[in-house]
């Protein structure tokens, strides 16, 4: 009987642990009617890049070349990562957008001839397009003290359905595409 309370708490806790983190993960029309705030760069050397919700930490578990294609979506010690990809040889395209209150600094993975990422002249706007053919296209990338990203993905120029958008290590799905991911304070 102890043994089941104490696997009771533990679940109680863990489940605790993860609302507080999805709940950082938000729709993007929560923000639509706030003010437009003129990004800053930092004035410090250096910003710690570590206190982004749980619910977007670790590579998911469920990527790999071929799966259920979608947008693959987390953050590490590294920075931020995007993927994509899908069953099947032939080809999907897949597009979207990455918007961060602070500059990206971005890098292509495993991109192809016809793939494509554009950073916008101020470096807050990253806007992909890639042609994939089953295996991965991605990009990781880094903001500088960014205080929340919002994303948008498309396949096929529809917008992902939720459910083809997974976050971190433990799949989290956001809650609309786009959304917003907000770092905790």
């Amino acid at each position: 009987m102890l043994s089941h309370t104490i696997r009771r708490r533990s679940i109680s806790a863990l489940l605790a642990v993860s609302a507080l983190g999805a709940a950082l993960v938000v729709p993007a029309a929560t923000f639509a009617a706030e003010p437009t705030v003129t990004p800053t760069t930092p004035t410090t050397a250096a910003c710690p890049d570590t206190h982004w919700p749980a619910s977007v930490q670790g590579r998911p578990t469920n990527f790999h070349a071929g799966a259920t294609g979608g947008d693959y979506f987390w953050h590490d010690r590294n920075g931020w990562h995007l993927r994509v990809t899908h069953h099947g040889k032939h080809k999907v395209v897949f597009t979207g957008t990455i918007v961060s209150t602070t500059p990206i600094r971005v890098s292509g993975v495993l991109l192809e001839k016809h793939d494509a990422f554009t950073l916008s002249a101020d470096k807050l706007t990253l806007t992909y397009r890639f042609n994939n053919y089953g295996h991965i296209d991605g990009l990781n990338f880094k903001t500088a003290c960014s205080q929340s990203l919002t994303l948008s993905g498309s396949k096929a120029g529809v917008a992902l359905p939720v459910g083809r958008i997974w976050l971190g290590k433990h799949h989290v799905h956001p809650l609309s595409n786009p959304f917003v991911v907000i770092k905790i304070s």
